[in-house]
């Protein structure tokens, strides 16, 4: 017969990764440095900070890769103290709208459960500076959508 204390242990293997499991009592705690993680698109919102104000000038043609053959490059996430809910920190708020729209149009758990590279909270400032970057690599903003980032940017090391 088993330990108790060997029951315990089988049922912590048996459930997971607590930080990646919104059922543990242990969803809050987050790990101290970048590692992979399996998130659902119930546990990730778009960063509010996006410096994106308009729909991105390549959605489709991003959305058909995306149908055919998944994630081509893993989102990086990052979890703000208290939230509940786990944000992009270095752009991917159209990957997780088309995500979003791809599992409502067809069930298939692969653009529900992703796999994620958790980042520990930087900042407001930096995870907006990742947005910028990533934008800027891809070279879709407008210029009114960087000028705007950049003056919330400023206002964000002002304070």
């Amino acid at each position: 017969m088993k330990t108790d204390l060997q029951h315990k242990l089988s049922q912590a293997l048996l459930r997971g990764n607590p930080v990646s499991s919104p059922l543990s009592g242990n969803a809050h705690v987050n790990p101290v440095s970048e590692m992979p993680m399996i998130l659902t698109l119930e546990q990730l919102q778009p960063n509010p900070d996006n410096p994106r104000q308009g729909r991105n000038p390549r959605y489709e043609e991003i959305k058909s890769s995306i149908r055919a053959r998944g994630l081509d490059s893993v989102p990086k996430v990052t979890k703000a103290p208290g939230s509940e809910f786990y944000i992009f920190s270095d752009g991917g708020n159209t990957r997780y709208q088309i995500l979003s729209e791809l599992w409502q149009e067809t069930q298939d758990e692969r653009f529900f459960r992703l796999h994620v590279l958790f980042k520990p909270w930087p900042g407001r400032l930096q995870c907006l500076i990742g947005h910028l970057a990533e934008n800027e690599v891809r070279g879709e903003l407008t210029f009114l959508e960087k000028a705007q980032g950049i003056c919330v940017a400023r206002s964000l090391y002002e304070e």
